[in-house]
């Protein structure tokens, strides 16, 4: 009797941990499915604001198109000032999160592939990692909820998200990020992302949400902010048109190097 006590005690811990880790997955993958479109084009403003309180504005384009089998392709090009004018990225999720990417200089006049080491380095000087700029890949992570918090005056849950493999944790600049999931749309409104030593390096906040097809919300406000440097980068959405019926063939390295 006092073995079955023991094992059913056990069963008691346990239990809560599972049930947690499937919760946090599965709102993770409602997530994605209820803001999913087929095709996206955004003109964005960023506002790069040094440790100082200088501040860099950049403009840029960013299109991103969803495959049949829910991968997608994303692909950003700098219209303004003309030191990064021409200058463009191109990503394509992978469902093993080996996604490529490749980086495009007008200087080179030819696409550089990103190594997947070279992941966690920032993006053209932004307080975005190359990594911070795919898509959430939910099979590559373990989530876990840790209970509710209110953001702004939404209810949220509280997810955190860690590699789910020894490879991803490599190529990852983070230990684990924990993501607020607003309860109402299921719209990620923070995250907070921690170095490999756990400390709290970075902090992103997702404002001015807007409806822009059914279920799908978008942010047109994005801040993230280096808590560790004292520099942030505000993104600011000029304009966006959702499924305009943008092709396949616009997501490749001739598109990229135009």
């Amino acid at each position: 009797m006092n073995a079955w006590l023991a094992l059913m005690a056990g069963l008691l811990v346990l239990t809560p941990v599972a049930a947690d880790a499937q919760s946090g997955l599965e709102l993770m993958q409602k997530q994605r499915a209820l803001h999913r479109v087929r095709d996206e084009e955004e003109r964005q403003r960023l506002r790069l604001v040094s440790k100082s309180g200088a501040v860099k504005e950049r403009v840029f384009v960013r299109w991103l198109l969803s495959g049949p089998n829910d991968l997608e392709k994303i692909l950003v090009r700098f219209a303004s000032p003309r030191d990064v004018e021409g200058t463009g990225l191109l990503t394509w999720e992978a469902r093993d999160g080996n996604d490529d990417q490749w980086l495009y200089l007008p200087a080179t006049r030819k696409p550089k592939r990103i190594a997947a080491s070279g992941k966690k380095n920032r993006f053209m000087g932004t307080d975005f990692s190359y990594e911070d700029l795919r898509p959430e890949s939910v099979a590559l992570h373990r989530y876990t909820l840790g209970g509710s918090e209110t953001v702004d005056g939404l209810d949220c849950f509280v997810i955190e998200a860690v590699p789910a493999t020894e490879r991803q944790g490599a190529d990852s600049g983070y230990s684990k990020r924990r993501i607020w999931l607003d309860k109402g749309r299921y719209m990620v409104v923070k995250r907070e992302y921690h170095d490999k030593q756990g400390r709290l390096q970075k902090i992103e906040m997702l404002k001015r949400l807007v409806n822009v097809a059914g279920t799908v919300w978008r942010a047109d406000e994005i801040e993230m902010q280096d808590v560790q440097n004292g520099t942030k980068t505000v993104v600011l959405v000029e304009s966006r048109t959702v499924n305009r019926g943008l092709k396949d063939d616009f997501f490749t390295e001739a598109e990229l190097t135009r």
